[in-house]
């Protein structure tokens, strides 16, 4: 939100003389001009981008003002934010995060002793115990989810949310589908959540889900702008980018998409190599090799655990294929967590091996630590226990 904005907001709360002014506004201009005579010179576009954020100020007049801003769009698309309407948003933006990092164990901390559950069709769950199980099931089953929120408000004890969850499958393929959440509130924690969607096609890609289905269709099937609601969380909210430096990153900035979590250019910096790293892994995937050498730094330093060092991108591509003829072929890996450092990228995985001889797959659980020069890896370590290879 722009300063101009914030200071509107700020005095208006203090002033009730000039909220009554803006209370009267019926269009975006007659609101601009409004605020233009109170010395707050905004444009439509500022207003359009905090319409939901000042609900609380403004009242419904922002409801037909947005609907005047969808009009007079030349692309016929507007800048949507969440309506929001008390202190609980937060903890609905919070519990996302965690699920958006496949972080079982820190989303069922935002639940009560005594829970009630249910997603879809799904099994109801009682306890916390039972969410994890369920938490863990679903996220074995997707690369990344992102939460897409276009409504967000409160009343009393009850947040709703509506929204387009997006999935991202294994086979890289991805699904966005409609979603209404109804959260239940006691104290801090959560006492009931129930997720109403039809989530089959994430199972079933042969189910269509027509464009039309996103809650961000608007008359005349026009697309509404998403807000990025869940990127701005995890960009701009301390807990957040404290958990991301803790190595809760969530999941489409490391599969999927690979957005970066911030725009500045320090994380851009470091969304660039995140993005390097996640095409090298691809490339060994691919056993194109001559795009793995594109990653390396003509004096790469290469180790698998104990065994020898290897120096220079050939010798390491000749690492690579002698490996994948002879014992075995890495064909995938699930990531656990990501931790990035000025120029060093820590990654905790599963790798998955499909042994040459036998066709027995290995998985190996490992911590492969990158240190870069730009966007190419100058140093490569693999801390793991081989030794499944030799008993396969």
């Amino acid at each position: 939100m722009s300063q101009k904005v914030i200071s509107l907001l700020a005095d208006a709360f203090e002033n009730p003389t000039l909220q009554q002014k803006l209370h009267t506004a019926k269009t975006p201009e007659s609101f601009v001009k409004i605020a233009s005579e109170n010395g707050y010179n905004l444009t439509p576009e500022e207003l359009a981008s905090a319409l939901g954020k000042v609900h609380v100020v403004f009242g419904e007049v922002v409801e037909s003002m947005l609907s005047g801003l969808v009009g007079n769009t030349s692309t016929n698309e507007a800048a949507i934010t969440e309506k929001i309407s008390g202190t609980n948003v937060d903890l609905v933006k919070r519990l996302f995060s965690r699920g958006e990092a496949f972080d079982s164990e820190g989303f069922i901390t935002f639940f009560t002793d005594t829970p009630v559950y249910q997603f879809g069709n799904f099994d109801v769950c009682l306890d916390k115990a039972a969410i994890k199980k369920s938490a863990d099931a679903f996220f074995s089953q997707i690369s990344a989810v992102y939460h897409e929120i276009k409504m967000m408000w409160e009343i009393g004890d009850v947040v709703f949310v509506e929204m387009d969850v997006t999935y991202w499958r294994k086979d890289g393929s991805v699904v966005s589908l409609p979603c209404k959440d109804i959260f239940r509130v006691e104290g801090d924690k959560f006492s009931e959540l129930r997720i109403f969607m039809d989530v089959n096609p994430v199972f079933d890609p042969t189910i269509p889900v027509p464009k039309s289905a996103s809650v961000l269709t608007a008359s005349q099937g026009k697309q509404l702008l998403p807000p990025g609601t869940m990127r701005k969380h995890f960009a701009e909210h301390p807990e957040a980018q404290e958990r991301v430096k803790n190595g809760f990153a969530p999941k489409w900035s490391i599969t999927g998409p690979k957005w970066p979590i911030s725009s500045d250019a320090v994380d851009e910096k470091a969304a660039a190599q995140l993005k390097a790293v996640g095409e090298l892994a691809q490339a060994v995937t691919a056993q194109d090799w001559e795009k793995v050498k594109s990653y390396l730094t003509d004096d790469i330093f290469y180790k698998v655990g104990s065994g020898e060092v290897v120096y220079g991108p050939q010798a390491v591509v000749d690492f690579f294929a002698r490996t994948f003829k002879t014992i075995a072929v890495f064909y995938s890996h699930d990531v656990r967590k990501v931790w990035q450092d000025s120029d060093i990228i820590t990654i905790e995985m599963d790798a998955k091996y499909e042994m040459v001889h036998s066709k027995k797959r290995v998985v190996i659980a490992c911590c492969d630590v990158y240190r870069l020069r730009g966007n190419k890896v100058s140093e490569w370590r693999v801390y793991a226990d081989m030794s499944p290879w030799g008993n396969s």
